[in-house]
């Protein structure tokens, strides 16, 4: 596939990830910002590979509103930690923002695990499924899509249904769905913990991601 990482992908990803949250993204000409509105109205700012000028501009702004967090990807992390160490800002969180190529990814509807039940919600740019074991909610997933991108989010298991291959079978559900219409590449934020289940499906890192706090 060959797919890098630029700002352009980073913007598409969160289009197609406020779309799924209901959340309206801004964009002030150094960053794109959204409002967490189901977090407490969090502040949310995003910069790919930022000067360390602009990073240290943010940052520090960032470090002076308890109510804002400031999120970076780039493949430079520890170089641009280092940077804002004399902030003295909290890194709360690191993820990697990976992609696919969609003509690699399995098409068809699987079939669901014994004993579960898969519903699927579609709703306005977004479309989400879930799985229930005797009505009690195991896993979700939802998928929004942003030109001929593909973005995944929210892709969840309970604790106590885990290691059942329900991640999995979330992401091949949403896959089959969204298909249809006609996607090139998949975009996604995979957690610590997620990025091992996401490269063992295909998908592959296009930068590291960092989450500051003041």
């Amino acid at each position: 596939m060959g797919t890098q990482g630029s700002n352009d992908l980073l913007s598409t990803w969160i289009t197609g990830w406020a779309t799924c949250r209901g959340y309206d993204r801004q964009d002030d000409g150094r960053t794109t910002s959204v409002v967490l509105t189901d977090q407490g109205g969090r502040d949310e700012h995003f910069l790919y590979e930022p000067s360390e000028e602009l990073l240290l501009q943010v940052a520090a702004e960032t470090k002076a509103d308890p109510n804002r967090v400031l999120t970076v990807a780039t493949n430079r992390m520890e170089d641009l930690l280092a940077v804002t160490r004399p902030l003295a800002l909290q890194v709360v969180d690191r993820q990697s923002l990976m992609s696919a190529d969609m003509a690699d990814q399995d098409v068809e509807d699987p079939t669901t695990p014994d004993g579960f039940v898969l519903k699927r919600h579609d709703e306005p740019g977004c479309r989400r499924v879930e799985v229930t074991f005797e009505g009690q909610p195991a896993a979700r997933g939802a998928v929004s899509v942003v030109g001929d991108f593909a973005v995944y989010d929210g892709i969840e298991t309970e604790e106590e249904f885990r290691r059942r291959g329900l991640a999995s079978f979330v992401m091949r559900a949403l896959t089959a769905a969204v298909l249809e219409e006609d996607v090139r590449i998949g975009l996604l934020m995979a957690t610590t913990d997620g990025r091992e289940l996401y490269s063992f499906l295909g998908w592959q890192q296009l930068a590291d991601v960092f989450i500051l706090r003041g």
